[in-house]
């Protein structure tokens, strides 16, 4: 017996009753996984449009090399991060923007800010 599921107007199905062998048919592409992850490439499909096969979510997902590579670096009160361990992406959260680069560049606006800062507020006393 078939069985069939309907996720995000795509439909997905199981003829020989396995848990991993669901089939569906994505932006032209006919894929065959787990249930959950042919949802995860639909979902990215409705979203962006690009077709994501399931085994490429798989390898995404909890990378432990890729979590142990953060680094976060406290600079004058302000939190410098990096998540992929490369030397030109960090970042940093000021008041609602990002700002990303290298660790230098960012210190460098970093300092400028708290000048302006600084020279604010001493405008306003």
């Amino acid at each position: 017996m078939k069985k069939r599921v309907f996720h995000r107007g795509h439909t997905i199905e199981n003829a020989s009753g396995h848990p991993d062998d669901w089939k569906c048919i994505i932006g032209g592409q006919s894929v065959s996984s787990k249930l959950t992850l042919i949802k995860k490439s639909i979902d990215w499909w409705c979203e962006t449009k690009t077709f994501m096969p399931p085994n490429k979510l798989v390898a995404g997902q909890n990378n432990p090399a890729r979590l142990t590579q953060t680094k976060v670096e406290e600079y004058k009160g302000f939190k410098l991060m990096n998540d992929s361990g490369e030397n030109n992406q960090w970042y940093v959260i000021i008041g609602s923007r990002l700002l990303k680069g290298t660790p230098a560049a960012i210190k460098q606006h970093l300092d400028i800010v708290i000048q302006k800062r600084q020279q604010l507020q001493a405008q306003n006393k």
